[in-house]
C-alpha cells in the first residue's frame, strides 16, 4: 500500500506532520478526518522498484525470523526489533525493506500487511503464517515453525545441490567427449578406414555416418539443444504448457519419483506448518495450491479443497488422487478420526523428511554408474568400429599369405 508524507492541522490550529498509509490522497483525508485532522499536503513516498521487487537470500531470511522471534519472547517491541535488526545487516536490499517496513508499521498498519507489499522477499505463505500468529496473539511461537520450515528447506536444497554435483560433471564430461571425438578425432580416421579394401562391420559403418552427420551438422546439434530450451522456457510460461511439463516431471524414469516426493514433502510441509497457525483446512489447502510448486499437484489439491467444501472429509477427498501413497492417507485419516490432525500432518511432514533424502541418495546411487557404464560404452564402441576393420584386414593378409 502507498505512503504518504502528511501536514494536516487539528481543530486547535496546530500542524501536524506524519507519515500514512493510503491507497490515495481521498483515503489519506479521510482517515485524518477520522482522527479530528484536516489534511494541508500530502506527498506520496516514492519508493525504489528495485527495493519493493528486491529478493533476500533464505539465509538471511531464517536469520531474521531468529532474530524476531527472539526479541518478541524477550518482550522487545517489533519496531525496535526490526530497527535492530536493520542495523545489523549487510544486505543493503533487505536494510531497505526494513526501513519501508518500519515506516508502514508505524503509519499504523501490522507486520504482516508491510511483509505484504515485499512479495518478492516475503513468500505467501510466510506473510500468511504471520498473519496468522498475529490474529492469534502467538507471533513468536509460529515464528519458530517458520524458522525450523525455512531451515528444511536450506538444508533440502543443499543435499540436493550436493547429491548432483558428480552425476553433472560426468554427464557434461560425457558430453564434450563424444562431441570432441566425433566432430574432430573420428573423421581423421574415416579415410583411413574406407581406403581398406574390405566390407566394413556394421559398427563401423554406424561409426561413420555418426561422425559424417557431426563433422557436416554440429550446427544442428547445437541449435536443436537451445531449440528445445527456449521452447520449454517459453511453453513454461502458459498454463497448458506448465501442466504438460509438470506431468512429464512427475513420470520421468529415475527422476520421476524423486520429483514426486519433492512436491508431496513440500505439500506436507505446507499443510502441517499453516494448519498448526491456526489457518483453516481450505484456506491452508488454497494457499498450498499456489505454493506446492507442481501444477499436477496443485490441480489435485484444489479438488481435495473443493470436496472439503462440499463435506467430504480431507482423506476422502485426497484419496480420489494417484499422486498421494496410501501410508500417507491412512495417517491423515487416523489424524482426522482421533481430532489430533496437527500432530498427524507434522508426521506426515517427518515421514517425507526421511523419505526424500532417502530417494535422493538411491537416485544418484543409480545414476552415477550408469552415467560411467555409459561412457565406458561409448569409447568401447567407438574403439571396436575403428579397429574391427583393421584386424579383418590384418586377418585377411596372414590368411592370402598362409595359402602361398
Amino acid at each position: 500500500m502507498p505512503a504518504f508524507n502528511y501536514k494536516a492541522r487539528n481543530y486547535a490550529g496546530e500542524s501536524i506532520d506524519g507519515v500514512m498509509n493510503a491507497r490515495s490522497v481521498e483515503e489519506l483525508e479521510q482517515q485524518l478526518l477520522n482522527l479530528d485532522l484536516i489534511l494541508v499536503r500530502a506527498t506520496p513516498i516514492k519508493e525504489s522498484k528495485n527495493i519493493s521487487k528486491g529478493r533476500i537470500k533464505r539465509r538471511d531470511l531464517i536469520l531474521f525470523s531468529i532474530h524476531i522471534a527472539t526479541s518478541l519472547e524477550a518482550g522487545v517491541p517489533i519496531i525496535v526489533a526490526l530497527s535492530d535488526f536493520a542495523e545489523s545487516t549487510d544486505n543493503k536490499t533487505f536494510k531497505n525493506i526494513l526501513a519501508g517496513i518500519i515506516r508502514q508499521i508505524e503509519s499504523g498498519s501490522s507486520f504482516s500487511e508491510a511483509l505484504e507489499t515485499y512479495p518478492n522477499a516475503f513468500p505467501e505463505i510466510y506473510v500468511s503464517i504471520i498473519r496468522a500468529g498475529e490474529a492469534t496473539g502467538n507471533l513468536d511461537t509460529v515464528l519458530r515453525e517458520l524458522i525450523a520450515f525455512l531451515e528444511w528447506q536450506e538444508e533440502l536444497i543443499a543435499q540436493i545441490k550436493q547429491a548432483s554435483i558428480y552425476p553433472t560433471f560426468v554427464f557434461l564430461m560425457i558430453g564434450v567427449v563424444i562431441f570432441i571425438m566425433m566432430t574432430f578425432t573420428v573423421p581423421k580416421f574415416i579415410p583411413i578406414l574406407t581406403s581398406f579394401n574390405v566390407e566394413l562391420p556394421t559398427p563401423t559403418k554406424i561409426l561413420i555416418g555418426v561422425a559424417t552427420f557431426f563433422e557436416n551438422f554440429w550446427y544442428l546439434i547445437i541449435g536443436s539443444i537451445i531449440l528445445f530450451f527456449l521452447i520449454y522456457k517459453f511453453t513454461n510460461k502458459t498454463e497448458k504448457g506448465r501442466l504438460f511439463w509438470d506431468k512429464v516431471k512427475l513420470h520421468l524414469p529415475i527422476f520421476g519419483k524423486l520429483n514426486r516426493k519433492l512436491a508431496l514433502s513440500r505439500f506436507a510441509h505446507y499443510t502441517a506448518l499453516l494448519y498448526s497457525a491456526g489457518i483453516g483446512i481450505p484456506q491452508t489447502l488454497t494457499i498450498v495450491e499456489r505454493v506446492v510448486g507442481n501444477t499436477i499437484i496443485s490441480k489435485e489439491v484444489s479438488k481435495a479443497r473443493e470436496g472439503i467444501m462440499t463435506g467430504n472429509s480431507i482423506f476422502e477427498s485426497l484419496r480420489q488422487s494417484p499422486y498421494f501413497p496410501s501410508l500417507v492417507l491412512r495417517m491423515i485419516q487416523v489424524g482426522e478420526e482421533t481430532g489430533s490432525l496437527d500432530a498427524t500432518l507434522k508426521k506426515v511432514s517427518e515421514y517425507y523428511d526421511k523419505e526424500v533424502p532417502q530417494a535422493i541418495n538411491k537416485m544418484f546411487a543409480i545414476l552415477e554408474p550408469t552415467l560411467i557404464l555409459f561412457m565406458g560404452g561409448v569409447v568401447l564402441f567407438i574403439a571396436l568400429s575403428i579397429f574391427l576393420p583393421i584386424y579383418k584386414l590384418t586377418g585377411g593378409i596372414a590368411a592370402a599369405g598362409g595359402l602361398r
